[in-house]
């Protein structure tokens, strides 16, 4: 349900005509500007208007969080290489008051110097304030601190949330609103909340929403807004509604999923899947959409959650080092094209009635929109085979690959003087140049030519080719496209205006970037990615790019308005990058002193019973605990603890046990007398709460809490797992009680299974616990959680009622009449949305009167890596102690301006932990997608010796680890200039 969403969209998208996973009916409204924004950034039901212009959105997700400062500029650039006109980030609360009270807003987290490199580069900005991002991030951005505020309840009208929440936007907004686009800035939309399960769009359900609304127009939030997101899916255009009579507002896409979290790279196939779920918003009438992600990052430090680890590569169309890979100029095409006819699709209403006869194959679809402006034609090819296809007033026919959306664009204004009145080949782009006006076709050599146009005044041919042809006021350039391997170019006159046509093939225009400088636009074309233009008087220099592994002579050329030039012909050197770089001898120092029968434990919190991880203010992933265990006999005992995570544990300095502390138990064998333990707690990333409402103190909580219990003997835990579930008609059923338990109405329930068909319902659940053991004085259940709320019946007497999924409880019994017989258990399920049932496993206790460990300290964290003292040679022979442990060494790093060589950390054959390159921590490992080693950005490098710090939890060594290279992603520059007119 939407309560549960991104469990189960790895299904989702691993189906090609997914559908969006809300079923519920969502508002996809837009509030309007305020007056004083309007003439900036303002929208009717058919388009955005930005400074008054009707322009099509196409945005780009990406985190700054995920991307060190020093390489935001590359990525946005990029990103606005690849046709993008617009970024979309949240900002994450954690990333920016990790401490309370402690805001950040500097180096990495430097939103405003973000902002203003958007700006510069001349691309808008969404900006989604939160407070709740989800983002496969840590606890999905809310700080750790959170955790600890009595009567603290997230998403919901609850007094402490709003206030630290309106703490957090005093710091936060201010920096957004003053970069609003009537204030000189790009942030043109801000998103409100985040796919919270009662508000989207403009809906306002409750206090909280109204809470948020009040708060950002008081601090001065100006530009259009939206609460929670808009049109989130694989493949947003199915269930798109696009002609919503009701909707005031642009139809568009906030997360339009390309690829996804769990994928490292390119994978065959995503550029075309992807390429068509695009193409098929534009042909349906969308006015925008955002990638989520079209650059994913990093998950540096401790930010990630528990689906990840360091990368959220994302298989994203520029890689988590920054590479290009195919998907990219499958986004660059839709991109340009929609932006080339924006005054058509941010202005138009469907018209596939009146061209439903331009093609009579019935296996191809026609889709149209008609706009003041002119018309587009969409062909669509929804099956897997090509076909051809033959339109009225064509020479010839067109291939459509399979799954191809082709757009035929129809009486279009270029100039005033020029109207494109057929275009039947593929239009890449439209480029304005000064008096020159480009259009760039898309065609393969040998495949037809078909553009007409249609002008006012005298024309001139420039270009003499039989090809181009020119009769009265008309022009047309058609034919076969020929064999070049440079654009071929055909050019006309009207006035003082020149119409120049490039003729490119797929693989050219791959390899074409338009950019701009002080006001003019540029064409380059040839290499493999063109970066920065410096143009100084009359001369131009061009930063281009080639792959590392994909070093090729290329001509390169300039087009500008008044000219083509031949840049250079780049003849690789054969750059080669090393496999990997020599470590230098490793050193290593202990991370367990705390194990110790002795330990020094000042400044540790001091409290009776464990309390989770983050209670003293730590942020890592790793903490221990301290006590002291009085042991009256020797024998074997179980020790129960409560927590999430991994843990090992230490009897007088000793490692006795390594377990997962979610199991709940350990046994130990314990001698008779007094001892230290001590408990070293790690985890891999805290739940990233999607769609959770309610209290943060008691979920997905990690180390140990609460009431830890030493027995003698054991096991005393148990999972139930016999569980057997009957329909019920409404919630009234639960006034008469359990129904009688039989196996002909009840039927086998498998414990985490939907009994509700995705459907509101209401159900009964039963088990039979079996009579417990001679002398128990009581049995406790643990329900971890259930979807959504339960009424428990102990032998038909009720005896609690929860609310609420995803939120664990217990129920105790005692009495011991009860306890001498098998236990009936039954639990009425109200399910309100999707599925449905005991969604996690239910726990049996035995142990009932038991000795409570108390008297506990903890400290989170690591450790203090830069401490100069400690450090030792490691050898095979030279480490035998167990537990955590630091290691460190040193590598030479060979820096060479114009080369970009990727290198990951590979940590083989270690544990768990974390990996520092000169200070900067570059995430967790073991990664958790198909990646080897986590990336360290070439910014934080250093030319010469670079320090590689490794803190591994289960104290592995690092005998196999390596720095090595990712050649696929590397890259080469080139420096290209000429003189220009």
């Amino acid at each position: 349900m939407s309560k549960r969403l991104y469990l189960i969209l790895a299904i989702v998208l691993s189906v090609i005509n997914s559908k969006p996973v809300f079923s519920q009916a969502i508002n996809d409204h837009i509030f309007a500007a305020s007056a004083a924004a309007k003439p900036f950034i303002d929208f009717d039901s058919k388009g955005f208007l930005v400074n008054g212009k009707r322009t099509f959105i196409v945005s780009a997700g990406l985190e700054y969080a995920r991307v060190p400062h020093r390489l935001w500029y590359d990525r946005l650039l990029r990103i606005k290489r690849a046709g993008f006109n617009c970024i979309e980030i949240y900002t994450i609360w954690n990333f920016h008051e990790a401490q309370e009270g402690k805001f950040d807003f500097t180096g990495d987290r430097d939103l405003g110097a973000f902002l203003d490199i958007t700006n510069k580069l001349g691309l808008y900005a969404i900006v989604r304030v939160g407070p709740y991002y989800c983002a496969e991030w840590d606890s999905g951005g809310y700080p750790i601190w959170l955790k600890f505020k009595p009567g603290l309840r997230v998403r919901e009208h609850n007094a402490p949330f709003e206030k630290y929440v309106d703490r957090f936007f005093d710091h936060l907004l201010p920096i957004v609103f003053k970069k609003q686009i009537n204030k000189g800035g790009p942030v043109i939309l801000v998103q409100l909340e985040n796919e919270h399960n009662n508000g989207w769009g403009t809906v306002t359900p409750d206090a909280y929403f109204k809470h948020l609304q009040t708060k950002a127009l008081d601090m001065g939030l100006q530009v259009p807004y939206f609460f929670s997101g808009l049109h989130h899916a694989s493949d947003p255009a199915i269930n798109g509604n696009f002609n919503d009579p009701k909707r005031p507002n642009p139809w568009f896409s906030t997360e339009f999923w390309s690829v996804w979290y769990s994928q490292y790279g390119a994978k065959a196939g995503d550029d075309s899947l992807y390429d068509r779920r695009t193409w098929k918003i534009i042909a349906n009438g969308g006015n925008g959409y955002n990638y989520y992600m079209a650059h994913g990052g990093t998950n540096f430090g401790y930010t990630n959650n528990d689906e990840d680890a360091a990368s959220y590569d994302y298989g994203a169309a520029i890689g988590q080092a920054g590479d290009i890979r195919p998907i990219y100029h499958a986004f660059k095409r839709a991109a340009w094209f929609a932006r080339s006819f924006q005054d058509v699709l941010e202005n138009s209403t469907n018209d596939s009635t009146t061209y439903r006869n331009l093609i009579t194959d019935t296996a191809l679809k026609i889709t149209a929109r008609k706009s003041p402006d002119g018309d587009i034609v969409f062909i669509d090819n929804p099956g897997k085979k090509a076909l051809t296809a033959k339109l009225q007033g064509m020479d010839g026919t067109l291939l459509l690959a399979p799954g191809e959306v082709y757009p035929v664009v129809h009486h279009f204004n270029i100039t005033p003087y020029v109207m494109l009145n057929w275009a039947y080949t593929r239009i890449f782009a439209i480029v304005k140049q000064d008096k020159t006006t480009t259009l760039i076709a898309d065609a393969e050599p040998g495949s037809p030519l078909s553009l007409q146009f249609l002008t006012k005044g005298n024309v001139t041919a420039v270009t003499q080719s039989w090809l181009l042809k020119v009769n009265g006021n008309q022009v047309s350039l058609t034919g076969l496209a020929p064999v070049s391997n440079k654009p071929s170019e055909y050019s006309f006159k009207t006035g003082d205006h020149t119409i120049r046509i490039l003729v490119m093939s797929r693989s050219q225009t791959d390899r074409t970037w338009i950019a701009d400088n002080k006001g003019q636009n540029y064409i380059i074309s040839g290499a493999a990615y063109t970066g920065d233009i410096v143009i100084k008087d009359k001369s131009i220099s061009i930063t281009t790019e080639q792959p590392l592994t994909r070093q090729v002579a290329a001509d390169t050329w300039l087009y500008t308005a008044k000219e083509v030039i031949l840049l250079n012909k780049n003849n690789s050197s054969g750059i080669q990058q090393p496999a990997s770089l020599a470590l230098s001898k490793w050193e290593y120092k202990t991370g367990a002193h705390a194990a110790g029968k002795i330990a020094n434990t000042t400044g540790w919190l001091k409290t009776k019973l464990p309390l989770q991880m983050g209670a003293d203010g730590d942020i890592t992933a790793d903490a221990w605990y301290r006590t002291t265990l009085n042991i009256p006999t020797t024998g074997k005992y179980t020790l129960q603890v409560k927590g999430g995570g991994r843990a090992q544990a230490y009897i007088d300095g000793k490692q006795i046990a390594m377990w997962q502390l979610s199991a709940g138990e350990i046994t130990l064998h314990l001698k008779k007398g007094r001892h230290k333990l001590a408990v070293f707690t790690a985890h891999d990333g805290r739940d990233k709460l999607a769609a959770y409402v309610g209290p943060l103190n008691n979920v997905d909580r990690k180390g140990i809490y609460g009431t830890v219990y030493l027995k003698k003997g054991g096991p005393y835990l148990s999972n139930i797992n016999n569980w057997y579930f009957e329909k019920a008609a409404n919630r009234d059923a639960l006034k008469n009680g359990p129904p009688q338990f039989d196996t002909v109405s009840f039927k086998k329930y498998k414990m985490g299974a939907d009994a509700f068909n995705l459907k509101q319902g209401f159900g009964w659940f039963t088990t039979l616990i079996p009579k417990p053991a001679t002398g128990a004085s009581k049995v406790t259940l643990s329900f971890k959680s259930v979807d959504e709320n339960a009424t428990v019946f102990v032998n038909g007497q009720q005896v609690k009622h929860h609310e609420g999924w995803n939120i664990p409880f217990e129920i105790t019994i005692s009495d011991a009449a009860v306890l001498k017989q098998p236990i009936r258990i039954t639990l009425f399920i109200e399910n309100y949305s999707n599925e449905g049932g005991i969604d996690q496993p239910v726990s049996l206790n035995t142990i009932g009167n038991a000795a409570t460990v108390t008297g506990w300290a903890m400290q989170g964290g690591p450790g203090n890596l830069n401490q100069t003292i400690g450090w030792q040679k490691l050898s095979t022979q030279s480490r035998t102690a167990t537990g955590p442990c630091f290691y460190r060494s040193a590598f030479i790093a060979n820096l060479v301006a114009g080369q970009t060589f990727i290198w990951r950390v590979d940590p083989k054959n270690m544990g768990h932990g974390s990996i520092w390159v000169n200070g900067h921590n570059l995430g967790r490992y073991p990664e958790k997608i198909a990646v080897t080693g986590l990336y360290i950005p070439e910014c934080w490098l250093n030319k010469g010796s670079n320090q590689l710090v490794i803190y591994d939890e289960d104290g592995k060594q690092p005998t196999a680890v390596q720095v090595i290279a990712e050649p696929t992603a590397g890259r080469v520059e080139y420096q290209l200039s000429s003189e220009i007119k």
